[in-house]
């Protein structure tokens, strides 16, 4: 079992049991739809640079694109820290990242051999914590933070409140006319703590199946 799974299904820390079950109690609206499309996939991630790496690469391009770029990372060893922290911007472009994100990259490799971000530290220090930390350095910010914290850390309260899909998830869970913007899911989260990130996984589930229309066994 995850660290994830864990936290979801058995004990999320704060006394309650489960956080998917403690979330439930908090909104009948998430106890409904996990009724109705069941538990969220597993998506746990190491908590590395690969997974930093992944979520720069992937910023703003299709999933299809950022694939493509990350398999020709791989497939060129780009995805290494101590390499990516010498390496000059023009060769990790040559994968197909822009300027700016081998920037990124090389900056973010450079603090974690340098010892300067300590990544095994970050599971023992608070999510607000982690998060300053994380947007401190350049090339993250508070969406690649929160995902971090989610799914490498397993923290059952990070709430990324700019991501579209939740966005739309939320609209579609609290049928609302609109779908929310960054300052409403704030609101809306507030009931949810100390476990938005579960609800954050429910609405990930809640938009695979009735937007993308995966079944879930596809998810």
């Amino acid at each position: 079992m995850t660290e994830m799974q864990h936290k979801l299904f058995t004990d999320a820390g704060s006394g309650e049991g489960g956080a998917l079950a403690a979330l439930g109690k908090l909104d009948p609206d998430i106890a409904r739809i996990l009724d109705s499309h069941g538990p969220p996939p597993d998506r746990s991630l190491p908590a590395n640079f690969d997974t930093l790496a992944r979520a720069i690469v992937g910023q703003q391009v299709s999933r299809a694109a950022a694939s493509s770029i990350w398999q020709r990372m791989e497939d060129a060893g780009f995805i290494d820290a101590a390499f990516c922290s010498t390496a000059t911007p023009e060769l990790l472009m040559s994968a197909g990242l822009s300027r700016r994100k081998a920037e990124y990259l090389s900056g973010i490799a450079d603090e974690i051999v340098s010892g300067r971000l300590d990544i095994a530290a970050l599971a023992q220090m608070p999510g607000e914590s982690v998060q300053k930390r994380l947007v401190e350095i350049r090339g993250i910010g508070a969406w690649t933070a929160d995902n971090f914290r989610l799914f490498a850390l397993a923290d059952m309260d990070a709430w990324p409140v700019k991501d579209v899909a939740l966005q739309e998830a939320m609209r579609i869970l609290k049928s609302l006319n609109t779908r929310p913007d960054a300052d409403m899911m704030e609101a809306l989260g507030e009931g949810w703590r100390p476990y938005r990130g579960a609800g954050a996984l429910m609405l990930w589930h809640l938009y695979a199946i009735e937007v993308r229309n995966a079944s879930v066994a596809d998810i």
